[in-house]
Parts: C-alpha cells; structure tokens; sequence
C-alpha cells in the first residue's frame, strides 16, 4: 500500500496573524468591484495599497458573472480595519488575496466611490 503524507504549504505567519484578527473584530462590509487579473491586482496592491482607489465598482447593469468582493473587517471607531479581496465567478469564490491593513481615511475614500460617506473621527 501506498501512503501519500500530506504537505502543507509554507504560509506567511504575519498573513495568518492579520486573518485572525481580521476575524476578531466585530463589523464587516462588503463591496463588489469589476473583474481585473488577480496576480495584476495583487501587484497593484502591493506596489501601492492606495490603488485600490483605480479599480471600477461594480454597478446594476454590469456583468455579474465574475467580479471581485472586497470584505473590510473594522471596529467601531474605524481605527483598526483590514481588507481582503476574493474572486467570485459564476457565484463560487474562486480566489481569496492577502489580507491587508488600510487607514481609516482609505476607507471611507473607497466607500465614496459607491456613494456612501463615513465620519472618520
């Protein structure tokens, strides 16, 4: 008989640090933008997180079939949020990025471009 071992890959120990707090906090939002290459999305938030102010919302008449959700978890006074993209296509997630940690003034700049204003304080 043959026993194949399992490997588990080599995961970023600060990654798996910022989705378990992510987890912790107690509010989440979500929004949908337009579909983009997930590895050209990647680079682009990696290069400068602010970039994330390029990318198209998704809108009522646009295709739905395959976006990007981004999830922000935040507490209640938006000192601490974290943001998390992941692919949708055909309604399955089929991609999950980073987790990232962004400003309170970054965030409430993303939800201006769907049309909703927070008090940052």
């Amino acid at each position: 008989m043959l026993f194949f071992k399992k490997t588990k890959k080599a995961e970023n120990k600060e990654e798996n640090k910022l989705a378990a707090e992510a987890k912790q906090l107690p509010n989440t939002k979500k929004v949908q933008f337009c579909y983009i290459k997930p590895k050209e999305l990647e680079q682009q938030l990696t290069e400068n997180i602010e970039s994330v102010l390029t990318l198209e919302p998704v809108n009522y008449y646009a295709e739905k079939s395959r976006f990007f959700q981004c999830i922000f978890f935040f507490n209640e006074d938006y000192s601490n949020i974290i943001m998390r993209f992941e692919l949708f296509e055909n309604d399955r997630k089929t991609y999950g990025g980073e987790y990232r940690r962004i400003s309170g003034e970054l965030y409430a700049r993303i939800l201006l471009k769907f049309g909703q204003r927070i008090q940052i304080t």
